[in-house]
């Protein structure tokens, strides 16, 4: 619904013409990248790092890509499995922790 409402928006601010340039350092909005927290996660989906992230003894640089490989539920908390760039898998990453940290990409 989120996206349906920016897309209208931006849409709207197209015709009228935007009062201010579009500068090459924006930051991204949320109609550019669907946000981790507004969708379910799935196995398959590509995530990246907004910030530097410890996982295990990895070091995710922000900017970096992991995907997930996994997804189970343990104690009420959802965990995921993460699949590095280099092979490696985190297991049993907190849901929580993947909200803070990354954002969903297409």
């Amino acid at each position: 619904m989120r996206v349906v409402l920016f897309a209208l928006a931006t849409l709207a601010v197209g015709l009228a013409g935007s009062p201010r340039a579009a500068s090459a350092e924006e930051v991204p909005t949320a109609g550019d990248v669907l946000s981790v927290q507004g969708a379910d996660i799935k196995v398959g989906d590509q995530l990246q790092a907004t910030r530097d992230v410890s996982l295990d003894e990895a070091i995710i640089a922000e900017g970096s890509k992991v995907s997930v490989s996994g997804k189970r539920s343990a104690s009420g908390h959802v965990l995921l499995d993460v699949a590095l760039a280099d092979g490696h898998v985190v297991r049993g990453v907190p849901l929580v922790e993947i909200r803070k940290s990354f954002r969903r990409v297409p």
